[in-house]
Formats: structure tokens, C-alpha cells, sequence
């Protein structure tokens, strides 16, 4: 996979990963009994976004795109 992509996807993960986050319900309210596992599952999505940059940035400040 090119840096370029896996910088994209980071950044397409960790925005999926705050939306799922944000649109937790708030405690004390309708649905509130979901709000910890979906703040946890947004989460998870946002750190795997990170990684995702993370190694895509790595990849590119190395050079590796303009060999494959």
C-alpha cells in the first residue's frame, strides 16, 4: 500500500472513529446504556486511524513511494 493511501485511510479511520464517537448518546438519556461501548468502539477506530497515519507518514518520510 503507498503512503499516500495509508495517509488518506488514517485520515478517513480517524474521522469514521470521531463520528462514532460523537454520536454517542449522552448519559442520562434515551439509549444512554450504549454510550461507553460506542465512546469505546469510536475510539478503537480513531486509534487504528492513528496508526494508520502514523505508518503512512513514516512511509513517506522514508522515501518507499517513489520505489514502488
Amino acid at each position: 500500500m503507498s503512503p499516500r493511501r495509508l495517509l488518506a485511510g488514517g485520515a478517513l479511520t480517524t474521522a469514521i472513529g470521531i463520528l462514532i464517537a460523537a454520536t454517542a448518546p449522552v448519559l442520562g438519556t434515551a439509549g444512554a446504556e450504549r454510550t461507553r461501548p460506542q465512546e469505546l468502539a469510536g475510539g478503537l477506530v480513531s486509534l487504528l486511524g492513528w496508526a494508520l497515519l502514523a505508518w503512512g507518514i513514516h512511509r513517506y518520510g522514508r522515501g518507499e513511494e517513489r520505489e514502488g
